[in-house]
């Protein structure tokens, strides 16, 4: 008896643990979950009419999960007070925290931010509508916003309708029903009914729904908005039993909603928001002053802790017009640590316009800068004693460099040398131009064309292709204004060849006045550019490679892309791309036919472009 207690305890003891191991097993693989949820029910029901209520519980089939439901979430009309949406379980609810309006339609728009709880497979484009009346709109209106300066799609901007045609409404007013455009600038809005309506996008910077904010991008309704319709088409399939009896006869539905692509150029308005930033000094012989913007004039100085004579710096901008830099010639001013100055500068006021703004600034030399140079002058001194040993002289840092690659200069530029200060001497005399002919050097005549800003200068001389060429600096040719001159210097150099190089000639159609032609690379910098009102295009000496092109409308004939103005109701200048890759080759030439409308602007941006690839 004792011994069948023993083997009942230990045979029970085996089939415990032999669960236990099972249970602890876990999954053991499967196919990948790639259904998305379904469906159930829903309180209110879909197109449900007279709703009170302003809570709504969507049931599905799986556990579900919400991905940002305050971006990706939106409600029309539009909410003063943000909803809150959540998952709970199988259930998304949604509260409304505005006040329901009367005899108005609610449209829910989840886009793709309902996912199943495992894998996030989207419910796409799910769109939940009640009425708060008798009647329930179910019209939409879609289409897609594109940028007005390069046609990049616009995303998570909202578009918006008003059911009156007052060009005020959009300053002052929020939209009655808004749409929000994905990545590719597409939206749709919901819940219309069928009368006219005014269209716009917004860049709503303050969630507001109305343009009131100068940084705000806006898009203006260009061409009528049609009434709102919808259609209804049936394609018919049919199934045969053998090769002349019918078996079925399958009906499909078609539902289109018009319009269905319209067309929003999205654009900031021209704000001069000059403003002043900074002054940094980085260089005992320079300061800086930075800027929002610089528009109009160059600020002047006047000294405050120091005297000085009229010409006591040289002025200096940036390419980005936002920086002005003072290099400082006076000895006894830049050998100060700290210059206190009186300047004037322009900045933009609350209304938006320029005005004077005087201003008293400090330019400190840091600590560390200070610290630093010491370093640098006791290395220096340390080095010198150190060739004077040797009884040699310390060489000095050459800081000359020429402006060319692998020693070649393009066939349409002229050579030039910089100099990493501004130059005050340059002694023609000490520079010597030549080439080789037969073992020889022939001398070359040219000219020196100093740039304003002092700091290179261009060698003005016939080059000719296929020849090798010297430039020779002798020592001491070229002093700046803090006793800095150059070591002797030998650059050589050739120009390329005809051959080395392609062309691309446009033959553009369907455009009246004046055009700006733009050739860019894949990063869409500006390579070369054409102003002409000529249907014929072209650029010559063009590097092998790839290129793109865009076409301005210069409407106002001022050389340049212009804006709108959505107070004067005036549009942005319309710009068009070439919708292919130009590939040129040495040697060779690219012709290309362009009606520049042949293609929708929606559709001609091209793919190669590097701007256009979404940034991970």
């Amino acid at each position: 008896m004792n011994l069948s207690k023993h083997i009942f305890f230990f045979s029970s003891l085996l089939i415990l643990l032999g669960g236990c191991a099972n249970m602890a097993q876990g999954p053991t693989g499967g196919k990948k979950d790639t259904e998305s949820p379904k469906f159930v029910k829903s309180t209110p029901s879909p197109n449900e009419k007279n709703v009170n209520v302003k809570r709504i519980e969507i049931d599905f089939n799986e556990y579900v999960q919400i991905t940002n439901p305050s971006q990706n979430l939106v409600v029309s009309p539009p909410q003063k007070s943000s909803p809150i949406a959540k998952a709970l379980g199988k259930k998304i609810i949604v509260e409304l925290k505005d006040s329901l309006r009367p005899n108005t339609t609610y449209t829910l728009d989840f886009r793709n931010c309902i996912g199943d709880y495992t894998e996030n497979n989207p419910v796409k484009n799910y769109c939940h509508t009640f009425s708060t009346g008798n009647e329930l709109d179910t019209l939409t209106i879609s289409g897609i916003v594109l940028n007005a300066e390069n046609l990049k799609p616009a995303e998570n901007v909202y578009v918006g309708i008003y059911s009156t045609q007052n060009d005020t409404m959009i300053t002052s007013t929020p939209f009655e029903r808004i749409g929000k455009t994905s990545e590719d600038g597409r939206f749709n809005i919901k819940g219309v009914a069928g009368k006219n309506y005014k269209i716009y996008a917004l860049e709503d910077l303050n969630n507001n729904y109305y343009y009131d904010q100068a940084g705000e991008g806006i898009a203006l309704q260009e061409m009528a908005l049609p009434i709102p319709t919808v259609t209804t088409n049936y394609t018919y399939d049919t199934i045969f039993k053998d090769s002349i009896t019918i078996d079925t006869i399958i009906a499909k539905k078609e539902v289109k909603y018009y319009p269905d692509s319209v067309i929003l150029r999205l654009f900031h308005k021209e704000v001069k928001l000059q403003e002043f930033k900074k002054i940094v000094r980085n260089d005992r012989h320079a300061f800086s002053l930075y800027f929002q913007k610089i528009e109009n004039s160059i600020p002047k100085i006047v000294p405050v802790n120091f005297t000085a004579s009229k010409d006591w710096y040289i002025v200096e901008t940036n390419k980005m017009a936002d920086t002005i830099t003072y290099w400082i010639t006076d000895s006894t001013i830049y050998q100060k640590d700290s210059l206190t100055i009186a300047t004037d500068y322009l900045i933009t006021d609350s209304t938006g316009n320029l005005i004077h703004h005087p201003d008293t600034l400090i330019a400190h030399l840091t600590p560390k800068y200070i610290k630093d140079e010491e370093k640098k002058a006791n290395d220096e001194e340390l080095l010198r004693k150190k060739y004077e040993k040797r009884g040699k002289v310390k060489p000095r840092t050459n800081l000359i460099q020429m402006l060319s690659k692998n020693g070649s200069i393009e066939i349409d530029d002229s050579l030039i040398v910089w100099w990493n200060q501004p130059m005050a001497i340059i002694k023609d005399e000490m520079l010597h131009l030549s080439y080789k002919k037969d073992s020889s050097d022939i001398s070359v005549p040219f000219k020196i064309q100093r740039r304003e800003n002092q700091r290179a200068f261009y060698i003005d001389a016939e080059i000719i292709q296929g020849e090798k060429y010297t430039l020779e600096i002798d020592s001491a040719a070229i002093f700046d204004y803090y006793g800095n001159h150059n070591n002797k210097i030998k650059l050589n150099f050739n120009k390329k060849f005809e051959d080395e190089y392609g062309h691309i000639k446009l033959n553009i159609s369907n455009f009246t006045g004046n055009i700006i032609v733009q050739l860019l690379n894949s990063s869409e910098e500006i390579i070369r550019e054409v102003k002409s009102n000529e249907k014929k295009i072209s650029f010559i000496h063009i590097s092998p490679g790839t290129y793109f092109v865009k076409l301005i409308e210069d409407s106002n004939n001022n050389g340049k892309w212009d804006t709108g103005d959505n107070d004067n109701n005036r549009f942005p200048e319309q710009v068009y791309y070439f919708s292919k890759a130009l590939k040129v080759r040495a040697g060779w030439g690219v012709e290309e036919d362009w009606n520049i409308k042949e293609k929708k602007i929606d559709n001609q941006r091209p793919s190669g472009l590097q701007s256009n690839k979404k940034k991970k």
